[in-house]
């Protein structure tokens, strides 16, 4: 499983230390492959907020000892992850097993109903982190194929307040136009109520 392509694996603790990652993993969750991992955490790679949330998530799968589905979207890339627990029979305890992958443009399902699936609080819009708001809400409908009456319904603007949010959008992203909008959110699987969640900081 750790060579297939597009398949990040990764086992980490309860508090978040790094036991082990594939250059998939590596890939998805910091932009880069074959970074030197060991002896490091996550805390050394993502956001105090991104942690917390995911240590959040760490514990209560050994808790519960049951996996949970998660769907985000790191890098400006839709990511799904399954934590399953690690039911260690004698130390180390308290591990899990993260199996992660990239989907364009779909929610997260899973074979089992019986693994929950939950959502982060957190976005990280990787290219798009350079809109408004209001651009990216914007940029979503537009990008779902609707046109400016009615996006400018939905948003409850004028159709002239939208179409100066399409032209900073295009503008800011060098598109040339709405096609190539529809393309990117699209692959990034983006929907409006991804456009109200969190944004990640940077990590220094």
């Amino acid at each position: 499983m750790t060579q297939t392509p597009g398949i990040g694996v990764c086992v980490t603790d309860q508090e978040g230390r790094l036991l082990y990652v594939n250059d998939c993993a590596m890939m998805l969750f910091s932009a880069a492959p074959k970074i030197e991992y060991a002896g490091k955490s996550i805390h050394d790679f993502h956001s105090p907020q991104y942690v917390q949330e995911r240590l959040a998530m760490i514990g209560r799968v050994l808790k519960e000892g049951k996996p949970l589905a998660i769907r985000h979207i790191y890098h400006g890339k839709q990511v799904h992850s399954t934590v399953w627990p690690i039911r260690d029979s004698k130390p180390p305890f308290g591990r899990v097993l993260v199996i992660s992958r990239t989907t364009s443009g779909l929610h997260l399902e899973t074979s089992d109903d019986s693994i929950e699936s939950i959502e982060t609080a957190f976005i990280d819009f990787g290219p798009l982190d350079i809109l408004t708001q209001r651009e990216i809400e914007v940029a979503v409908l537009l990008g779902h194929g609707m046109n400016v009456p009615k996006v400018a319904q939905l948003l409850h603007r004028s159709p002239k307040t939208i179409e100066r949010h399409k032209s900073a959008i295009t503008g800011k992203l060098g598109l040339r136009g709405q096609a190539e909008l529809v393309m990117i959110i699209s692959e990034m699987g983006l929907d409006l109520d991804d456009a109200k969640l969190k944004r990640l900081p940077r990590k220094n």
